[in-house]
């Protein structure tokens, strides 16, 4: 991925996360949840470590799984990661140097 995060990346994103918590929370809407904690919707801190995989293969950077606690909604997490992408992959890029 480039480093820059563009509307049809956010959009994939979006789409790879609504399936993995449409999985996990059979009652979830993509229309209806996008701005829904995540806990409110029966996701676990294992369901957040889940979601950290799917973001770190898509956006192929390393990013810290309490982040979904930090931004508890599909809307505030895939924004943040969209908005810093360019950091997240200045500090993955240093991790891999240690």
């Amino acid at each position: 991925m480039t480093s820059e995060f563009t509307n049809k990346d956010r959009d994939v994103l979006v789409e790879k996360l609504v399936d993995y918590i449409s999985a996990k929370a059979p009652d979830f809407s993509s229309k209806e949840h996008l701005d829904t904690s995540f806990s409110a919707l029966g996701l676990d801190s294992a369901a957040h470590v889940e979601m950290t995989t799917i973001i770190e293969d898509y956006l192929q950077v390393t990013i810290d799984p309490a982040l979904a606690f930090d931004y508890p909604t599909l809307n505030s997490l895939v924004t943040y990661l969209q908005h810093n992408q360019h950091n997240l992959i200045e500090a993955s890029k240093l991790e891999e140097g240690d």
